[in-house]
């Protein structure tokens, strides 16, 4: 716990000099007290638990990465880590495991990956026009082996998407996410990639002309009950939308704890809480469900838990945070647990 709260049992000034027969109904009274404080203090009574864990290694040591691209699969507990046209795959304890190759002289650089729960790899790359697909965004279906499945780009986009060109890819429930963070949009698809839905993640945000000059996504993300969250860097801003809800937003720009230097990469803990990387300070944000600031990690503590320009997070199994890091500093390992 970060402050420690009053026990009305063990020091409460009514209690000496008191009769047995009057502690009763005190107690009874500071139990009603403390219940109605700890409603009227929201996150108040918030506890979280930060612990460094580890770097991602290999048999060699510490993989020295700068701001790579990650993500956690959550069905088999393991991590995957792209630098360029390489996917390496980490186990649960944070050693490599297995290295395969994509062929981006065929299919494209490598934008984003996720994970299936029957153990397939998702690859969203860009095919461009000198390449021999000549596709645009196509996702690559590679099994555990690293070997080619299929490949297959979006496909039934209304007239009005037809240059939606995404770079943010998530899977959820047999369900293709994709996202553009130049243009604010969110796409939804099947597995296969035929369009469903779409969401402009402007629409109903309440920005300053400063916020809206050059306005991109600094980090996106959607739970499993399909609450889109996204932090927009020039306002300073992070912003929650539940379905069928208007956005919530909530942050301002400063440098004491909880405001945003940047609001970067979002993703969100297994208590609800919401996590936010924000480079220019150096920090990992941690808000809870009310949208109100708990804790920030990454500048004290042992050298190993300090964070250099923390880039992308991503949550695993077992409370297990991912972050990506700049100056060869690797990706760290942190728990997050809610007592």
């Amino acid at each position: 716990m970060d402050t420690d709260k009053p026990d009305f049992w063990t020091w409460s000034p009514w209690h000496i000099g008191c009769p047995q027969t009057m502690m009763k109904p005190m107690r009874k009274k500071a139990a009603i007290g403390l219940v109605l404080w700890i409603a009227s203090s929201g996150s108040a009574l918030a506890a979280l638990d930060v612990g460094f864990l580890y770097r991602l290694s290999n048999f060699s040591g510490v993989l020295p990465y700068s701001d790579v691209q990650i993500h956690a699969d959550r069905y088999n507990d393991e991590v995957y880590v792209g630098e360029g046209d390489a996917i390496r795959v980490f186990n649960a304890a944070g050693m490599e495991i297995f290295e395969f190759i994509h062929d981006a002289t065929t299919l494209g650089s490598i934008l984003e990956f996720a994970a299936t729960e029957n153990g397939e790899i998702l690859v969203l790359s860009y095919c461009s026009e000198t390449l021999p697909c000549r596709r645009g965004a196509i996702v690559t279906v590679y099994n555990y082996r690293g070997e080619v499945q299929r490949t297959f780009g979006l496909s039934g986009l209304p007239e009005a998407l037809s240059t939606f060109t995404p770079n943010r890819m998530l899977y959820r429930d047999k369900k293709l996410i994709f996202a553009s963070t130049s243009a604010l949009l969110m796409v939804v698809t099947d597995a296969a990639g035929v369009y469903e839905s779409h969401t402009d993640l402007l629409d109903g945000l309440e920005l300053g002309d400063n916020a809206k000059d050059g306005a991109e996504l600094g980090g996106f993300y959607v739970d499993v009950k399909g609450t889109i969250l996204f932090t927009i860097p020039t306002a300073f801003k992070g912003f929650r939308r539940r379905p069928g809800e208007k956005a919530d937003s909530w942050g301002k720009s400063g440098s004491s704890r909880g405001n945003f230097g940047i609001a970067g990469a979002i993703t969100e803990d297994d208590a609800g809480n919401i996590v936010v990387a924000d480079r220019a300070r150096g920090v990992v944000l941690v808000f809870d469900s009310n949208l109100q600031f708990i804790k920030e990690f990454g500048q004290a503590g042992a050298r190993e838990a300090r964070l250099v320009g923390p880039g992308r997070v991503a949550m695993g199994s077992g409370h297990k945070l991912y972050v990506t890091q700049l100056a060869a500093r690797g990706v760290a390992v942190f728990s997050l647990t809610s007592p």
